[in-house]
């Protein structure tokens, strides 16, 4: 090994500083041009007899440069030589002789969030796609992003993640049965009975929308009834005792002209034997006006008028006055008028003439829905 070799770096380093010392002197004892080469020359000569190369860096950021002389030295101890050590990206490197050119960019953090999940990924300015990519982020057609894929980030920002996926399933529903009042006259009046009811079940296929793995909709595809409901039955008995009809409403003098297809058989208080329901509502007498009735007849007495929300047209009926005194007899729904805005349940029944509606004036009846 050679003498030089085995010289501490801190020993050549003085040498050198006294080869440029002893040039120093050179100069001043000379004239400046010559002595100015000479210094050049020297210099190289004792550099080169020590084994020592000068490297020159330009460190270049954006925006300044800042040049760096080192003996022996690197990129990297060119930056640490000018305080640069992190939050930075080396873009391009390039030599020329001794000098060598470096461009770099300083980095900032981007927090990318995955609805709980955080990732936070150091950049120099990147459009949002260039940044999940260089995250490992694969983006799939449903997934949704915040800001949009081509937005320029250049500073501390965050992007905001939705993994959206559309998961299909399908669960079975009870249907729920009802249970409905039905009167018949096929039972007697006064007992009752029940038809119990059954759930039916149908298969529900849907459709759920998730964001990073949490359920924030469901859509229901289709509904397919694997068992109808059966409905309850709660019925009601409305037939009087035969026993108790002892005439026929062929045998009472009635106002309304209508004929029944055959006589209502009626009890010895002059109800008929067999109804559906019976209500107790006021009525008002009405005569011609000139017109049709609503369903197109002509006005004649047994036509009345009614609410058809809650009688409809073409509902065979038998009325009399509460008070005994009018026997209306069979009577059919087929016309409305004013009143079913104010007395939605009255009904109107019309007369052959003003003194018999005079006669009349308003008062209760009963009604007895025969079909």
């Amino acid at each position: 090994m050679s003498f030089y070799g085995k010289k501490s770096k801190r020993t050549i380093q003085k040498k050198i500083d006294d080869a440029l010392m002893a040039t120093k002197e050179f100069v001043v004892k000379y004239s400046r041009p010559i002595c100015a080469v000479l210094l050049a020359f020297v210099t190289v000569l004792t550099l080169s007899y020590f084994g020592v190369t000068v490297r020159r860096f330009n460190i270049f950021d954006g925006k300044t440069t800042k040049t760096v002389t080192l003996l022996n030295g690197d990129v990297n101890k060119a930056l640490l030589k000018v305080n640069i050590t992190d939050g930075f990206e080396i873009i391009s490197t390039e030599k020329q002789g001794s000098t060598t050119n470096v461009s770099i960019e300083y980095t900032f953090p981007v927090t990318i969030e995955m609805g709980k999940n955080r990732l936070v990924v150091d950049t120099t300015s990147a459009t949002v796609k260039e940044i999940i990519d260089f995250a490992g982020i694969y983006m799939d057609g449903d997934d949704e992003i915040e800001p949009s894929l081509d937005t320029v980030i250049d500073k501390a920002s965050t992007i905001k993640y939705y993994d959206v996926e559309y998961v299909t399933g399908s669960y079975n529903e009870i249907i729920p049965h009802s249970t409905k009042t039905v009167y018949s006259s096929s039972l007697s009046k006064g007992k009752t009975t029940t038809v119990k009811g059954a759930d039916g079940k149908q298969k529900v296929t849907y459709t759920q929308k998730r964001i990073n793995g949490e359920v924030v909709e469901t859509f229901v595809n289709n509904k397919q009834i694997l068992t109808t409901a059966v409905d309850g039955k709660n019925i009601i008995g409305t037939a009087a005792k035969k026993s108790q009809a002892v005439i026929t409403s062929s045998a009472v003098k009635c106002i309304s002209t209508l004929k029944p297809a055959k006589p209502i058989a009626l009890d010895a208080k002059g109800v008929p034997v067999n109804y559906k329901k019976s209500m107790t509502v006021q009525a008002t007498a009405y005569t011609y006006t000139g017109h049709r009735c609503a369903t197109g007849v002509t006005p004649q007495p047994g036509y009345i008028a009614v609410n058809p929300k809650i009688i409809p047209y073409g509902t065979k009926l038998y009325i009399k006055s509460s008070d005994g005194r009018f026997i209306y007899g069979y009577a059919v729904a087929a016309d409305t008028g004013g009143f079913v805005r104010t007395r939605p349940t009255n009904v109107d029944l019309f007369f052959a003439t003003r003194s018999e509606c005079r006669s009349f004036g308003r008062r209760n009846v009963q009604i007895y829905i025969l079909e």
